[in-house]
């Protein structure tokens, strides 16, 4: 099979790998990709929350004109609690308005990567099932992934209990960063992945449970944590 033109930006090892995915097959072919700093640059469920604290939610900077420092440290300190307690921070809100929020912000996002996007089209093209797996809010990544063509039940990000109508400060489990995310993609999608994209050691669970994977990451930070890994290991490295 010969290998379609959007897989030339990557290294050889990884077009092996993704031309033979392409392949149909008896049973499912799943793809898992992270977002944040994988599909795009920057972070879209950092930029929404500093949009809801700069309006929706101001009255918790006015109560903590430090709350975001604060987010920053927790996420230091631990990926997992960080992120989620970036999405408890919106409880209180209608979930009806975050939702519509969240579209808007999708529609604003100019931080795609093309080769990224192209990739994942590729695959879903080819047949391939292609799984957002983000541990940022799941409104707003799901409405970016929406407009990049997925599906809205194909994205597992971090969500919380919804009751009448108005977003609680229960995250639903797993909490889906770190080993949350290989069982969030154990309970979602029920089989390991054939195929892991992503940029973090958030992802690195992921990446280690799938049949193959890709890292990706910046020039200007060759020696990133997970690209450190990737080297030790062997995986195929993309940078940008």
């Amino acid at each position: 099979m010969s290998q379609p033109g959007w897989l030339k930006p990557f290294p050889a090892a990884f077009r092996r790998v993704a031309t033979a995915l392409l392949r149909p097959r008896d049973g499912r072919r799943v793809a898992c990709f992270d977002a944040d700093g994988t599909l795009w640059t920057e972070d879209i469920g950092e930029s929404f929350l500093r949009w809801l604290l700069a309006g929706p939610l101001e009255h918790l900077v006015a109560a903590d004109p430090r709350v975001y420092e604060k987010y920053e440290a927790r996420v230091r300190r631990s990926l997992t609690d960080g992120y989620g307690w970036a999405v408890q921070l919106m409880a209180g809100l209608r979930e009806a308005d975050v939702v519509r929020w969240a579209r808007q912000h999708a529609a604003a996002w100019p931080n795609y990567r093309p080769a990224m996007l192209e990739l994942l089209r590729g695959l879903a093209a080819a047949g391939v099932e292609v799984w957002l797996v983000s541990a940022s809010n799941h409104w707003v990544v799901a409405a970016t992934g929406m407009r990049i063509g997925l599906p809205f039940e194909r994205t597992i990000g971090v969500r919380t209990e919804v009751e009448n109508g108005i977003l609680t400060d229960r995250i639903v489990p797993p909490m889906p960063c770190e080993g949350g995310k290989v069982e969030a993609i154990d309970r979602f999608i029920g089989r390991r992945p054939d195929l892991a994209v992503g940029d973090g050691l958030g992802d690195l669970a992921m990446l280690e449970v799938a049949a193959a994977r890709l890292c990706v990451g910046l020039r200007t930070r060759r020696d990133a944590p997970l690209l450190r890994v990737a080297r030790e290991r062997g995986w195929p490295i993309h940078l940008f």
